[in-house]
């Protein structure tokens, strides 16, 4: 539920879709997604630290920064994690949704983010958005075969 007592972004809220296809297979992407040392590759340096369970909390951490924080709303391991992240107390909630869809050569990947109040327009988000798909597009090449075995979330 988001700040106003909704299960999902209210009034003036922005939704912001992006999506991009990799080789890698669904397990390698959810790592991807939840193992802090791999999502500091892509989020800008910010590694992500959670439990991966609905309602535990999440932050995202960088040396040297406030973390940023929120909570985990939905996982479905390894196919979708939605989550909401503040900045700060009084910034308003980010909700962000990855889908992660099997095909043929790899899987699709779906980013979907949810503002609330002081809304991204649509070039300003795919000023931030695109270069993290892009960054986990990169990721995700190293070795998209690789199936990571300290991934503690695949035996959840």
């Amino acid at each position: 539920m988001n700040p106003t007592g909704h299960s999902g972004p209210s009034g003036g809220a922005r939704r912001h879709q992006f999506t991009c296809f990799t080789a890698a297979s669904p397990a390698k992407v959810w790592s991807a997604l939840t193992v802090p040392g791999q999502t500091s590759a892509y989020l800008y340096g910010l590694a992500a630290h959670s439990s991966w369970r609905a309602d535990d909390p999440i932050q995202f951490r960088m040396a040297g920064q406030d973390p940023i924080t929120g909570r985990v709303l939905h996982v479905r391991v390894p196919w979708r994690l939605s989550y909401l992240l503040q900045s700060g107390p009084g910034d308003p909630p980010v909700y962000l949704t990855w889908q992660i869809r099997a095909c043929t050569a790899g899987c699709v990947i779906r980013l979907q983010v949810d503002e609330v109040d002081a809304a991204d327009s649509d070039a300003e988000a795919e000023s931030v958005w695109l270069p993290v798909l892009a960054a986990l597009q990169e990721l995700l090449a190293q070795d998209p075969q690789a199936h990571p075995a300290d991934d503690p979330t695949l035996n959840a």
